[in-house]
C-alpha cells in the first residue's frame, strides 16, 4: 500500500487565552498564534497537542515566507515598526570586509531566521504605539502576534494572510510553546 501524500499547506491559528498568555501582552491586547502546517516533526508541537506533521519542502518554505510577509504587511497598518530585539546582520566573510560593510537584514529576514535556527535570539518588533507586535523564534515557524483592542481583528489578519490556503482554528497547550523573553 503506497504512503498517503502529505496534507496540503494550511494555516492554523488560535487566540491564546489571556490566563495562558499571562504578562506577555498588555491588558488591552490579545495574543494570536499563527503557524503553517504540516509542521516538521517537532517535540514541542507534539507535547502541545498538535498532530499534523510532515516533511516540508521548498514549496512549503515559499508559502510560509509569503504568510510571514502578509502578516508583516498587516501589522504595518498599526504604524512603523520598531525592532525590540537585537538586529541580525549580514556580515560578509573576513576576506570581503575591506570591500563590503555588514548591514542589517530586512525585517522579514529578521523574523524568519530565528524560526529556522533556534540558536539565534528571538525576533521581536512593535508596530506603532497601539501595542501591535510580532515575535518569532525558538526554531518554530510560529508567529506570535499581539493585537490591540482586544483582538477583534484576529480573524481578519488570519483570513488576509492565509489567502488562498485553508484556515484551521486549533487550540493547543500554549505553555509549552510560548516565547520566554520579555513581554510582547
Amino acid at each position: 500500500m503506497p504512503a498517503s501524500p502529505p496534507p496540503a499547506f494550511q494555516v492554523h491559528w488560535s487566540l491564546v487565552p489571556q490566563d495562558e498568555a499571562g504578562d506577555l501582552v498588555p491588558r488591552d491586547c490579545r495574543l494570536l498564534a499563527i503557524w503553517p502546517a504540516p509542521v516538521n516533526h517537532d517535540v514541542c508541537f507534539k507535547e502541545a497537542g498538535f498532530t499534523l506533521f510532515g516533511d516540508n519542502d521548498a514549496d512549503w518554505d515559499k508559502a510560509a515566507e509569503r504568510l510571514l510577509g502578509r502578516v508583516l504587511e498587516f501589522l504595518k497598518r498599526y504604524g512603523d515598526h520598531k525592532l525590540v530585539s537585537k538586529p541580525l546582520q549580514d556580515n560578509p566573510p573576513w576576506y570581503l570586509r575591506p570591500f563590503r560593510a555588514s548591514r542589517e537584514l530586512s525585517l522579514q529576514k529578521q523574523a524568519l531566521l530565528p524560526m529556522h535556527l533556534d540558536s539565534l535570539p528571538q525576533f521581536h518588533a512593535r508596530f506603532g504605539e497601539s501595542g501591535a507586535a510580532l515575535q518569532t523564534g525558538n526554531g518554530h515557524f510560529l508567529l506570535w502576534v499581539v493585537l490591540p483592542d482586544g483582538g477583534e481583528q484576529a480573524f481578519d489578519i488570519v483570513r488576509e494572510a492565509a489567502e488562498p490556503w485553508p484556515i484551521r482554528e486549533t487550540a493547543l497547550r500554549w505553555a509549552i510553546l510560548l516565547p520566554t523573553n520579555e513581554p510582547l
